[in-house]
């Protein structure tokens, strides 16, 4: 059975699960996140050590067929999609809806986003 391998900067959704089990055919969901994909220095000039980590991985668990399911730093989310691609692995995203309502609070104009998600898409050469 195919796995789904996650590398985002927030968890999974209920949805986005569902959407890898019924479309996708994805048995196991293993999630590669950490702390440090989500605080990947703005500053560095370059982060290929930074990725070595997660390629590690993917590359001794992953099979070919599988999915990586990656967004993030875009410079990161670049390097992986053409990782995994490079070794049989299908990178993908997930589209969302997004919804913003502005109010008036104390004089104040707050903005609230909600993102819903809508499907996963390949990321292709």
């Amino acid at each position: 059975m195919k796995k789904i391998f996650v590398l985002m900067n927030h968890n999974i959704l209920e949805s986005q699960i569902n959407e890898a089990k019924e479309v996708l055919g994805a048995g196991d969901i293993v999630v590669l996140s950490d702390s440090a994909w989500s605080r990947i220095d703005p500053y560095k000039k370059a982060i290929a050590d930074d990725l070595l980590p997660y390629k590690e991985r993917l590359k001794s668990e992953a099979q070919k067929g599988d999915y990586l399911l990656v967004q993030g730093d875009f410079g990161a989310t670049y390097n992986m999609a053409r990782y995994a691609l490079k070794n049989g692995v299908i990178a993908i995203y997930a589209t969302t809806e997004r919804n913003s309502v502005e109010k008036i609070i104390d004089g104040r104009v707050v903005t609230t986003r909600e993102f819903v998600h809508v499907r996963f898409r390949e990321y292709k050469e």
